[in-house]
C-alpha cells in the first residue's frame, strides 16, 4: 500500500448553529417533512453535513425532507444532536397535543454531582478539624 492509500479521509464537520426556533414557527409546519426541513435549515449545516453523520444516503434524506419518508424514531436523538435543535420532535409532540420538556442537561447533571462531592468533602473536613481539636485539647 502506498502512503496515500494508508492515509484516511479527514472528516471535516462544522457544528450546528444553536438557534432558538419559536414554537409558533414549528407548530405552523403542515407536515413532518416541513418540520424536518426547518430543523435542518435552523442548523446552518449543508445537507451533506447532516445525512453523512446519520448514516443516511442522499436519496433517503431528500425523501424525508419532502415528507415521503420519515426519520426512524431510533434516529431522532442522533438527528437532534447533529442539527443542534429539537425542532423535529417538538413538531411531533405538538401533533398529539403535547410539548417537550428538557429534563436535565449534561451540565446540570455534572453540577449536581459536583455539589454532592463538595458537601461530602465539607463533612470530612469538619470531622478532621474536630479530631485535630480533640487531640490538641
Amino acid at each position: 500500500m502506498t502512503a496515500h492509500e494508508l492515509q484516511g479521509e479527514l472528516a471535516l464537520s462544522r457544528t450546528a448553529s444553536r438557534v432558538a426556533v419559536p414554537a409558533e414557527m414549528i407548530q405552523a409546519k403542515k407536515s413532518a417533512g416541513a418540520a424536518f426541513s426547518l430543523a435542518c435549515d435552523a442548523s446552518g449545516l449543508d445537507d451533506k453535513e447532516i445525512y453523512i453523520p446519520l448514516g443516511l444516503d442522499p436519496a433517503t434524506f431528500s425523501r424525508i425532507k419532502s415528507g415521503k419518508n420519515t426519520l426512524s424514531g431510533d434516529s431522532i436523538g442522533d438527528f437532534c444532536r447533529v442539527v443542534g435543535n429539537t425542532v423535529y420532535p417538538q413538531w411531533i409532540a405538538y401533533q398529539v397535543g403535547c410539548g417537550l420538556v428538557v429534563l436535565k442537561t449534561e451540565a446540570e447533571r455534572r453540577a449536581e454531582a459536583a455539589e454532592i462531592r463538595a458537601a461530602e468533602a465539607e463533612k470530612k473536613l469538619a470531622w478532621a478539624l474536630d479530631v485535630i481539636k480533640g487531640v490538641k485539647a
